[in-house]
């Protein structure tokens, strides 16, 4: 067969219609120019003389021309050489033989390199000086595919033999790769069962003693903080949202103790009798304190004045927010000033109260850390021995710990442990609905709107319809009590949707007066506007959506799902199916639960064949982003004909 080694000049050089690969011919273009670019042509093209013309067409390296023609269009270099028309292009001429033949056989000899040899390549390449970008410049990656291969160089040497030998796909190695730790890598592959090998089960093994980065603790310390004292942390690099975990839960505990000891030593010296910090953010909540609130004066003309300036320049920013186009960049800065606005109006306001020295010197506070990540002060506490000592000084006033121990026996006292729960136990359901309470409560606060149709509701109940109409009973129980929900929840420190509504409780708790006498002439002073929000939250304060075991008022809680109608509540916001939450189904119900959702049935009959308490890690990962809801946090929860009927004629 004749051939020889010649140099063709690119303009020169045309594909071959003879050429077999057809389907992703263009396939990888970029990389492959880039390649050549770095390292010139490694492999030569072969062509035979075109049937006119002085062109030349190219039978075998149909990819390369066009990575050399890429090469030419932009104006770029191989090894520092301009590419032009006349660039000499290294090919073997061959004229014998089928072009067709000559392409199918170069095509078809081709072994893709393993993906364990490409790993260790570039893990070679690193170790020989070239950097993660420089790599991904020659070869024409993204520099995050570079640093996901070199993930996977970084597994043991026992799992990248297995993944030679097929053992091991390569969405089980990344999800082996989450631990840099050879040994844990090794017990999550070769000490565990076949069916606990897929990626889910694997990062769930790997990830469970851990901290995830979105964790109330994790936010408050920040990341960089815990990694700058040494804190480990797991990336998972190749999930979307890149997951982060944290893996020294002491040292975590650690730092966010001691930013809240900073923040209490800054309050120890203003007169109160304790101070204490808590990482339990319901502590206040179930501690049984009385409290002390603050008094405050009338604004003097100055603040009063830069409070009105502050008020119009948040309202004209804020209507200046609305107009902006989806996506604007200004957003993100103007949204920053309104917060800032918020800052300082709300710190004028707190100016404007102080507590009795008297009464502080009986009192303490709580610092501990909110349910978004955030430090929460919260002043004005009073412990039970100290009660006594406070009525005293407040001339005689009724012990505050008699009406707050009755609410909490109104409530109900704790649930006992279950037994392992078959479907949703009335317990579990009872909880469901207080956190839907609570997320109720929040949104209702934020609807002075609905809210006054709630109150005016329950009122008008009372006052102009008898039992001859059907029976009285509404969500929001006009008692000026408000149920605890503490009581309801097994976990209240983990409940986000009873963080928020403890949150705007706070809130108003400092901008009320200290004193029950001052009440009356204050809600006279304040604007319309201002009364609206209040009633908003004290109809919130006394909203009861909770199905409790011995009275689940059925027409009641069709009223709070009407009421959740009109909020458009999407308890989705407030609650998702993680471990406290599943830890309380059989395994039977959680796979149930699973299937409903959609998750994959093998994933479900794993879990079913499981370990109680790795069946629940597994679901938990699987059900993460599906949306799932149990019934008792779905839309309005079925009620009977007797019960609807109830409803509708209160409703008339």
């Amino acid at each position: 067969m004749n051939t020889a080694e010649i140099t063709i000049p690119l303009g020169k050089l045309v594909p071959s219609k003879a050429n077999v690969r057809r389907v992703n011919a263009q396939a990888g273009r970029a990389e492959l120019a880039a390649s050549i670019e770095a390292h010139g042509l490694i492999h030569n093209l072969v062509a035979r003389k075109a049937a006119k013309g002085a062109k030349f067409e190219v039978v075998a390296g149909g990819r390369r021309l066009g990575a050399l023609r890429l090469l030419l269009d932009e104006g770029r270099t191989v090894q520092g050489v301009a590419v032009t028309k006349d660039y000499p292009v290294r090919a073997i001429l061959r004229e014998e033989g089928s072009g067709t033949e000559i392409s199918l056989a170069e095509n078809d000899q081709r072994e893709p390199m393993h993906a364990v040899d490409e790993v260790i390549a570039y893990r070679d390449l690193v170790e020989q000086g070239m950097t993660a970008e420089d790599i991904a410049a020659r070869f024409g990656k993204s520099v995050v595919t570079v640093r996901q291969r070199l993930k996977l160089a970084s597994l043991s040497p026992r799992i990248l033999d297995a993944m030679r030998a097929d053992e091991v796909t390569l969405e089980q190695a990344k999800a082996l790769a989450m631990s840099d730790d050879h040994a844990a890598q090794e017990a999550a592959w070769f000490e565990q069962d076949g069916w606990s090998r897929d990626p889910s089960s694997i990062r769930s093994f790997l990830t469970s003693a851990h901290v995830r980065g979105n964790d109330r603790l994790a936010r408050f310390v920040g990341v960089e903080a815990y990694e700058a004292a040494g804190g480990g942390v797991l990336r998972d690099l190749f999930a979307e949202d890149e997951l982060t975990f944290l893996t020294d839960r002491p040292l975590l505990v650690k730092l966010a103790s001691d930013r809240l000891e900073a923040v209490a030593d800054e309050l120890r010296p203003l007169g109160w009798k304790w101070v204490e910090i808590s990482l339990d953010s319901t502590f206040i909540h179930g501690g049984g304190f009385g409290r002390i609130h603050a008094v405050r004066r009338n604004l003097t003309e100055d603040e009063q004045a830069e409070l009105s300036a502050l008020g119009m320049q948040y309202d004209e920013l804020a209507e200046a927010i609305d107009a902006y186009a989806e996506g604007d960049p200004q957003i993100e800065a103007d949204e920053a000033k309104l917060r800032a606005l918020e800052n300082r109006i709300e710190a004028i306001q707190n100016a404007a109260g102080a507590f009795d020295p008297l009464e502080t010197a009986l009192a303490g506070c709580v610092v501990s850390i909110a349910y978004d990540g955030t430090v929460q002060v919260t002043p004005g506490l009073v412990k039970a021995e100290d009660r006594k000592a406070l009525a005293a000084l407040q001339s005689g006033s009724e012990d505050e710990g008699d009406s707050e121990g009755d609410e909490v026996s109104q409530a109900g006292a704790k649930e006992s442990p279950d037994e392992e729960a078959v479907g949703i136990s009335a317990a579990l359901t009872e909880e469901l609905t207080a956190i839907r309470t609570a997320a109720l409560r929040v949104e209702l606060s934020n609807r002075p709107d609905v809210a006054l149709v709630a109150i005016l509701h329950a009122l008008v109940s009372r006052v102009f319809y008898d039992y001859h109409h059907g029976r009285i009973e509404t969500a929001v129980e006009v008692t000026g009590q408000r149920r605890n929900l503490v009581p309801s929840i097994k976990e209240p420190e983990a409940c986000r949707a009873l963080g928020g509504w403890n949150e705007v409780m706070e809130g108003w708790g400092h901008r009320l007066p200290g004193d029950l006498a001052d009440l009356w002439p204050w809600l006279m002073t304040q604007p319309q506007d201002g009364l609206l929000d209040l009633l908003a939250v004290v109809t919130s304060a006394n909203l009861n959506a909770v199905v409790a075991r011995h009275e689940p008022g059925k027409a009641r809680i069709a009223n709070a799902d009407l009421m959740a109608e009109a909020l458009g509540l999407d308890m989705r916001l407030w609650w998702t199916p993680e471990t406290a939450f599943l830890a309380r189904l059989s395994k039977a119900d959680i796979a149930g639960v699973m299937r409903e959702a959609g998750c994959p049935e093998e994933a479900a009959m794993a879990v079913e064949r499981a370990p109680k308490a790795e069946g629940v890690l597994q679901a938990e990962k699987e059900l993460d982003g599906k949306g799932w809801l149990p019934a008792a946090l779905r839309g309005p929860v079925k009620v009977d004909s007797e019960s609807r009927d109830e409803v509708a004629l209160a409703a008339e």
